[in-house]
């Protein structure tokens, strides 16, 4: 009798701690960091800090350059996949006839600034337009791209934010919102300044976005994340900025529970992101069919579970050629890597960096991983709705852009009110 009470006793004390385990939710302090730092060699000097109109111009010479050397290189054949060569043949052929002054021509179409913030020039869209009603709203909205994107992922869902009633969306209980939107060029990525000094990754990153946010006197607003490292980082912003930021939306974020160990930290690069060493990444400021070859696997392995599904049945070939023509032109393919070796490879505590802004998560049907609630709440400490798109995968901006936009809508609405 006293051996099967004692049973009992140890069972339901076992039971009981690992219970207790389960339900702990884990409760990082804020991560502290330095207020500043200078990313260019010379000496440092106050920034610049007037904000300057800026259009895209690429010079004809470095369009001819790329595509000469791209028809000097070839695609190797699988042999076996004779769909998958015949399209890659194809998105070849866009490339050498693409016309990249057209799309220039484009691009130029959103308003575009740059301004100097740790001795980096940033560059950035910011648009909104003249709202038509005296009672509407107007709702600073900071989206981050990922990798591999950029801010023309957005081209799409831009004009949905900044001019709802035109695309047949009717936003606002008490008043009708619409938002003004700003999109910057990750530091490093595209036509933003790439950092000369090491050490650069993501708290510098955040960083320099927050002092972005200031400069354009926005000091409430709300952050859209996405393609990975956008998530991550608009995480990070909330995380570090709590009394700026008035909400977060992530798309298809990922999040394993961390312990601040270094053995764990220095993991966390090999399972969220396999990223080609900074000093293998010459090879790809030589080669364009390097470039193209690398980014058109990169955006299959994180739109689509079929390996016989070719990214042409997913976005068009021109979407697919404009990416690449971007991060060609910028030569920024070596340096967004780069700090993403330093994000998730060395120093990794800013991965448990937790939000306790009013936060609503986004899971797109084909994204390569999805977290349970459960998790996500440990991450996200006000976490106020987790939904399903019907559509896409990492970059659902693009195949799905009213969904999405839908769904920031009418996050930013619930908040809006819940805050009158």
């Amino acid at each position: 009798m006293s051996s099967w009470f004692f049973l009992s006793v140890v069972v339901i004390s076992i039971f009981s701690i690992l219970l207790s385990i389960y339900v702990h939710k884990p409760d990082f302090p804020p991560l502290e960091i330095e207020p500043d730092d200078y990313w260019r060699l010379d000496d440092p000097e106050k920034d610049d800090d007037q904000v300057y109109s800026f259009s895209i111009d690429v010079k004809e010479e470095e369009i001819q350059k790329f595509k000469n050397h791209l028809k000097s290189e070839k695609f190797v054949p699988t042999l076996h996949d004779t769909t998958y060569d015949t399209y890659l043949n194809e998105l070849k052929q866009v490339l050498l006839g693409f016309d990249w002054k057209q799309h220039q021509h484009f691009l130029n179409t959103f308003k575009q600034y740059k301004t100097e913030i740790e001795g980096l020039k940033i560059h950035f869209l910011r648009v909104s337009t003249p709202p038509k009603d005296k009672k509407t709203r107007v709702v600073p909205l900071l989206i981050l791209h990922g990798f591999p994107g950029s801010f023309w992922d957005f081209f799409k869902v831009i004009p949905i934010f900044t001019n709802p009633t035109r695309h047949g969306f009717d936003f606002g209980v008490e008043e009708p919102i619409q938002f003004d939107v700003i999109v910057p060029s990750l530091p490093g990525f595209m036509f933003s300044d790439k950092p000369s000094k090491p050490g650069f990754d993501a708290i510098a990153t955040a960083r320099i976005l927050g002092k972005l946010m200031n400069r354009l006197d926005l000091h409430q607003y709300f952050v859209h994340g996405t393609e990975g490292y956008g998530s991550d980082l608009a995480t990070l912003l909330a995380s570090l900025y709590p009394m700026r930021v008035a909400g977060l939306h992530v798309s298809n974020p990922r999040w394993e529970k961390m312990r601040r160990r270094k053995e764990e930290r220095r993991r966390i690069h090999i399972r969220i992101w396999r990223i080609i060493s900074s000093r293998t990444t010459t090879a790809f400021s030589n080669s364009p069919s390097g470039t193209a070859k690398y980014i058109e696997s990169r955006w299959h392995q994180l739109s689509t579970f079929s390996a016989s599904t070719n990214l042409n049945e997913l976005f068009t070939l021109d979407e697919i050629s404009t990416e690449i023509y971007l991060y060609w032109l910028t030569q920024t393919l070596p340096s967004a890597l780069t700090i993403l070796d330093n994000s998730y490879n060395y120093e990794t505590v800013w991965l448990s960096s937790q939000a306790r802004v009013p936060t609503a998560v986004s899971y797109s049907k084909h994204t390569p991983w999805r977290c349970s609630r459960d998790i996500l709440e440990d991450r996200y400490l006000n976490l106020t709705r987790v939904s399903e798109l019907p559509k896409g995968g990492m970059f659902h901006h693009l195949q799905d852009g009213h969904k999405i936009a839908e769904d920031i809508f009418a996050f930013v609405e619930l908040e809006l009110l819940n805050k009158k």
